[in-house]
């Protein structure tokens, strides 16, 4: 065992590695990934929704309510985002990877959407959903987006596919950074790309000067942080987009 280990290690590491692109999401069954030596790489707006607490919920609780706090999480953001041509993948317990295949205007518009409707079913002091979790402390999330090049690959080997299906690229390690900086009620971020290539429906809000006169109010804010040894701004939003 240990010398095939070790000539199988040797292999994946100093081994060709194939990327073919496409033009949809990958899952698990697809018969194009092979493992070690191939992943499917394709453009997407990428989603990332953290859920935060979770170890002073399973103190306070059980494994069991945790449970079905991701389960909930789960459902609720597959509801709010698959209408709006997103695709919901775990990125690992506390967190949630939904692409959106592309990064023209109409997909970055969708996934901020999809953000501020998450965030109004989770924070809006009308919704049911929030008054349901907050007796459990879990309210407490931060969405992060950004966009660009994902590499799809499947981990373990043919009699145990570990963790499924790992993402890698760019942009999903800048969605994740983003979240990290967030804290409510600023609860979705985006970078910088993202921001300049929005358009006006989910950039601004209308609102009437004293004179009656409609203006375009800019509902992002900027900051930054360090980001491998550079400055990385971003832009933050308390907004939401209501549900009905």
């Amino acid at each position: 065992m240990k010398i095939e280990i070790e000539e199988q290690v040797k292999k994946i590491i100093e081994g060709s590695f194939e990327i073919e692109d496409i033009e949809e999401v990958p899952s698990l069954d697809d018969p194009r990934l092979v493992f070690g030596s191939k992943g499917l790489g394709f453009e997407a707006t990428v989603v990332y929704v953290e859920l935060r607490g979770t170890g002073q919920i399973i103190e306070k609780h059980n494994e069991i309510t945790l449970a079905k706090i991701r389960i909930a999480y789960f459902y609720l953001i597959a509801e709010i985002v698959i209408p709006l041509g997103g695709v919901v993948r775990q990125a690992h317990d506390d967190g949630v990877y939904i692409f959106f295949q592309g990064t023209t205007q109409d997909t970055l518009n969708s996934a901020v959407k999809a953000a501020m409707k998450i965030k109004y079913m989770l924070a809006n002091d009308y919704s049911k959903v929030r008054k349901t979790l907050e007796s459990y402390d879990a309210v407490n999330f931060a969405i992060g987006i950004d966009d660009g090049s994902v590499l799809c690959v499947k981990l373990g080997n043919e009699q145990s596919p570990l963790g499924g299906l790992v993402w890698s690229g760019k942009a999903l390690h800048l969605a994740v950074e983003i979240a990290a900086k967030l804290e409510a009620p600023s609860h979705i971020g985006i970078s910088e790309l993202v921001h300049y290539n929005l358009t006006e429906s989910v950039k601004y809000n209308k609102l009437k000067d004293k004179f009656g006169n409609e203006r375009l109010n800019e509902i992002w804010r900027s900051a930054s942080f360090d980001y491998n040894n550079t400055v990385q701004k971003y832009y933050h939003t308390s907004f939401f987009w209501t549900v009905t």
